[in-house]
């Protein structure tokens, strides 16, 4: 009876902790969202999705690579593509095609998107 108790305890502390429960779904946080931009960051594990959990898609935006990452970047296709992206980097996107990417590194990933709104 105590190990049925305990498992809703745990499972609470990882909420109350904001920890993330589910492993490969990456951290998001809204940082501004106003009547010109949204800028989101992104915090993955190794093993997990980066930019949006499985198979997704963006409008244009601008991404400031904060760490290092080892990636595996997935299109509709199925043709993976790995790639490795320094600290620092930025990239501008003009509208993504449905795809998934993956941390395929050994270390936590950050990542900054910059969405300007019309």
């Amino acid at each position: 009876m105590k190990y049925l108790l305990l498992f809703p305890m745990m499972l609470l502390s990882i909420i109350a902790t904001g920890q993330n429960p589910v492993a490969n779904e990456p951290e998001e946080k809204v940082i501004i969202d106003n009547d010109e931009m949204k800028v989101v960051e992104h915090i993955s594990q190794p093993k997990g999705d980066v930019c949006g959990l499985g198979m997704h898609h963006h409008e244009p935006h601008l991404t400031i690579v904060l760490t290092d990452a080892k990636i595996r970047i997935t299109p509709e296709n199925g043709e993976s593509q790995e790639i490795e992206v320094k600290s620092g980097t930025s990239i501008w996107f003009d509208a993504v095609e449905t795809h998934s990417v993956a941390n395929i590194g050994g270390q936590p990933t950050k990542m900054i998107l910059v969405y300007l709104k019309e």
